[in-house]
């Protein structure tokens, strides 16, 4: 009992399962909004919430020990961090780029 404590006393794990359990709904409403999309604004979009939902899958498995993403770094940033980190924002930015111009155009 006492380690449960110690282990929930740190605050990260509730945010971790808190990121995991948000991420999983938003993955869930992402694959129905797949199937009923043909706009490419939204394809993009749900590709950066399964993005997203992966980096917080790495971020989980990463403090727990079942993987290492820190063995390819650059000075003291990790790389592979850096990447799962920007890749869904890229999808993000490309997502309204796409809807801003099927809007205009």
């Amino acid at each position: 009992m006492n380690d449960l404590v110690k282990f929930l006393s740190q605050g990260y794990p509730i945010l971790l399962f808190t990121k995991l359990f948000l991420g999983a709904v938003a993955v869930f409403f992402g694959i129905i909004v797949w199937s009923k999309t043909k706009k490419v604004s939204m394809i993009l979009f749900v590709l950066g919430v399964f993005l997203l939902y992966i980096s917080i899958l790495t971020d989980a498995l990463t403090y727990f020990g079942f993987i290492n993403t820190k063995f390819f770094t650059i000075g003291h940033l990790p790389v592979l961090s850096l990447i799962f980190e920007s890749v869904p924002i890229v999808f993000f930015i490309a997502s309204f780029c796409v809807f801003l111009r099927e809007r205009i155009f």
